[in-house]
């Protein structure tokens, strides 16, 4: 499950962009949630976490939005380059548990 949750915003990503498979490499991290964003609407829901990534704050995104962590808590996420052609280049953060 986790394989596939990682994998969807760089589905996503192909499917707008009509573009070949690119490059990717991965790492797993496991760090502090400082902020929490979440809204619903008619049933549906969204989720993610701010964590700092080396000094800078990226939003982690739970792609099913099944989890219920809170700020304080320690979460693991993928950290994912992504490179589609020489000058695109995409960073993406997708949450593991």
């Amino acid at each position: 499950m986790k394989k596939i949750v990682a994998i969807i915003p760089l589905l996503l990503f192909l499917s707008i962009t009509g573009c070949k498979v690119p490059k990717t490499s991965y790492t797993t991290t496991k760090t502090t949630v400082l902020k929490v964003y979440t809204v619903t609407d008619a049933g549906h829901k969204y989720v993610s976490y701010v964590v700092d990534r080396g000094g800078v704050e990226v939003v982690v995104t739970d792609s099913l939005s099944k989890s219920a962590h809170k700020v304080g808590d320690t979460i693991e996420y993928i950290d994912q380059k992504i490179e589609v052609d020489g000058s695109t280049r995409v960073l993406s953060f997708t949450l593991l548990n």
